[in-house]
């Protein structure tokens, strides 16, 4: 076989294209240095083509059930509750919304989609009930606009969220709605954020007042000022869920054009340390908790320190400012805001977050004509009118309530309420926490102890609900009354966002038909007992679980096994079934050999980025060394024998030889990446770019050999049959003296 027919890894040293994974199309632009070259466009055509080649290989027969779900969710499609229907999430970074976007998403609802939009606490916009076979036709029309659902689900780097009033707020220093679009673009696509080992939310704030929550996030960036030079915070190991942990300070400064090299080694440390057996305990702070802070920020300067030497794409400066920290602290953005640079916003409430397309029009249009900028889209489900010019304001307000929607007469007068779908759609879902939110919201808003009261609900232990960081959590779960199930939710107490991650104090549990009668005690306790102006927190400190669980002794009271309706949740007419060991669709697992392939591109453009770095030849041949065990993996477990991942090079190439050494292609393409990585090792302190070069040749070719070896139909694999015998030799004495092997 000649070179020159070999794939997209011929590209010598110093290629401008970034590295992108995916089925082909986007490989073939080349893999190389960052050096020049901008950023990923966040939707691309060729995006459309992978999911539709993907498609048609699962309604083949080609692909099984569990390779396509892996597959769908990078793409942004996830499962519902409901046979035969997806949900599409849409990924909008930093929740900055154009009007062309919203005028898209609505028409694509109208097409293909289910009754409502839904704005999700990160900031996202969801559709549901869309067919599968009109998948592929959605993701096009709005790939076509510029929009991308791309990485919006599964073990990806999520949708990147901002503060609501990002570049308007007048306290911010820097506008995180940009920050997190440049980062959002500069990861697209990335081979290492395909198949993490579980998913990995980021989230930056535009000041210390940190909108963005940082604590309640994998990485929190949080824009600040020192020595009068400006710069972020880096948070990083924090989540909620069912087991919350705030994040932990990691760098007190960086400044911005380092913030690509934070974002990986963020990543490095993820798909180093992060648990890929056991799912549950795979995000990362896990590896926080592992190590403990200290030494958890020690992993994360030593992988920075390296990052930051290696080329990134192009960083262009941002616009600072001096926020104002006087101006009001918006803890949960309402009504009229003044911006920074005299322009005002408008805060339109909805209900849960839910907008018909026909809602999304209407307020576009009311929008456009006023001369707004755009919108954003809030971690409280709400949405921002912003750019309005002051005389246009009291016309817009009316207008917003004209359509049905609520804008509060000042910030933070109204409660708040915010709930995931639960088991409206979600597979994994408990409770129906939707319909909870909308049967206690007229409640919420009107309770006057606390204007700004929050309250948040989640159908499940996974938090999408952000139940623990709530004044007011639930937390939907099963439980049994009488022998028989019945739906309840765990209350929890005193939780804030941004107050250095505090999380709720868990307090009683409640049938959920009793939930509302409980959170009606609790707020009239609170109303009647709280010292001054003393928070939902202190309060609950000083009280204490058994303080709470007295106040609301009267719904215990009413928890009797005679009484039917509390086996039916709000929203259903069925009786309550609890979900019979679903997993969530985000932490299933990934198909091996995808992952491989992914690290393996990553190795190789590492190698590029090391020698176009003048850094020491010891690191592009560590990368290179990466790049070889990665895709030997990928033959091994081709094989059926994917070893220990600690097997040294000799057993690797051993099996290698023994399985394969019929193919003379792939003894040629593995003899040649052998001999130079040797060489490499051999000079020591003496390695040259020249052997590095030479080396990083021999790994593209052995990479893209593999490639072919993979990609050939299952009866054309040319292994060496003969040692597939029980004659003692080849893959049987492998399999037979293997470690606990013919046990």
């Amino acid at each position: 076989m000649s070179e020159t027919i070999l794939g997209p890894h011929k590209e010598s040293v110093g290629s401008p294209a970034h590295p992108t994974a995916g089925q082909g199309a986007a490989r073939k632009e080349g893999i190389g240095a960052y050096s020049g070259v901008g950023a990923e466009p966040l939707a691309r055509l060729s995006d459309i083509d992978e999911f539709r080649t993907g498609y048609a290989k699962l309604k083949s027969g080609e692909w099984d059930v569990g390779k396509w779900q892996g597959y769908r969710l990078r793409f942004g499609v996830y499962g519902q509750l409901q046979p035969n229907v997806h949900m599409i999430r849409i990924k909008i970074p930093g929740g900055v919304l154009s009007f062309d976007w919203l005028r898209r998403m609505a028409e694509a609802n109208r097409r293909w989609g289910g009754k409502n939009l839904h704005i999700s606490t990160r900031q996202d916009l969801q559709d549901y009930y869309v067919k599968p076979d009109d998948v592929p036709d959605y993701l096009q029309f709005l790939a076509e606009a510029g929009i991308t659902t791309r990485e919006a689900c599964g073990n990806t780097l999520r949708n990147m969220t901002a503060c609501a009033l990002s570049g308007v707020c007048p306290r911010e220093h820097v506008d995180a709605g940009a920050v997190a679009q440049r980062l959002a673009v500069s990861w697209i696509r990335h081979p290492l954020s395909q198949h993490m080992p579980r998913k990995f939310k980021a989230t930056v704030s535009g000041c210390e007042t940190d909108c963005g929550s940082s604590h309640i996030h994998d990485l929190g960036l949080v824009a600040t000022h020192q020595d009068g030079k400006p710069g972020f915070k880096v948070y990083a190991g924090g989540g909620t869920g069912g087991i919350p942990i705030s994040a932990c300070l990691v760098a007190d400064f960086v400044e911005e054009h380092d913030l690509p090299a934070v974002v990986e080694a963020l990543v490095r440390l993820h798909q180093r340390y992060s648990n890929r057996r056991n799912r549950n305990k795979a995000r990362i702070k896990f590896i926080h908790k592992r190590f403990g802070s200290e030494k958890f920020r020690e992993l994360f300067e030593d992988a920075f320190a390296e990052t930051r030497t290696m080329p990134q794409r192009p960083w262009q400066p941002l616009d600072w400012r001096q926020g104002d920290a006087a101006a009001p602290e918006p803890a949960s953005p309402g009504g009229v805001v003044d911006a920074h640079d005299g322009s005002q916003a408008v805060v339109v409430h909805q209900e849960l977050g839910l907008f018909t397309a026909d809602q999304f029009d209407a307020l576009t249009d009311l929008a456009e004509r006023a001369g707004a900028r755009e919108f954003r889209t809030t971690r409280d489900q709400n949405l921002v009118i912003v750019g309005l010019h002051p005389s246009k304001v009291d016309d817009v307000v009316a207008g917003v309530r004209a359509l049905g929607f609520m804008v509060e007469d000042g910030p933070g007068s109204v409660a708040n309420v915010v709930a995931c779908p639960g088991t409206s759609t979600c597979g994994i879902g408990i409770t129906n926490s939707q319909s909870f939110g909308a049967t206690i919201q007229d409640a919420v808003r009107a309770y006057q102890a606390k204007p700004n009261l929050s309250v948040k609900i989640s159908g499940c232990q996974n938090g999408c609900g952000l139940h623990h960081v709530a004044d007011f959590g639930f937390r939907g779960m099963g439980k049994k009354i009488a022998g028989r199930n019945a739906p309840h939710y765990q209350i929890y107490i005193g939780g804030h966002e941004r107050e250095n991650g505090h999380i709720g104090l868990a307090g009683p549990i409640v049938p959920a038909r009793l939930a509302q009668e409980a959170l009606d005690l609790l707020l009239a306790g609170y109303a009647g007992g709280r010292q001054g102006d003393e928070s939902v927190r202190d309060w609950a400190l000083r009280l204490g679980k058994e303080g709470m669980t007295a106040l609301i002794k009267p719904v215990a009271a009413k928890v009797r096994a005679e009484d039917e309706g509390l086996f039916f949740d709000y929203g259903e007419d069925w009786v309550f079934t609890p979900p019979a060991g679903r997993t969530a669709e985000c932490a299933a697992g990934i198909i091996d050999d995808d992952l491989q392939k992914d690290l393996a591109d990553d190795a190789l453009v590492n190698v590029d980025r090391a020698l176009m770095a003048g850094a020491a030849a010891a690191a592009a041949a560590r990368y290179g060394a990466d790049g070889f065990r990665f895709t030997a993996q990928r033959l091994r477990i081709l094989a059926g024998l994917p070893g220990a991942e600690d097997d040294t090079d000799e057993v690797i190439i051993s099996t290698l030889r023994t399985v394969h050494g019929g193919d003379t292609e792939v003894m040629a393409a593995l003899e040649r990446i052998v001999a130079a990585r040797a060489r490499l090792d051999s000079a020591d302190g003496g390695k040259t770019d020249a052997e590095t070069t030479v080396m990083r040749e021999a790994l593209a070719y052995w990479i893209d050999m593999v490639d072919e070896v993979i990609a050939r139909p299952p009866a054309a694999a040319d292994f060496k049959m003969g040692a597939l015998d029980d004659s003692g030799g080849g893959v049987a004495a492998l399999i037979k003296n293997a470690p606990g092997g013919d046990s």
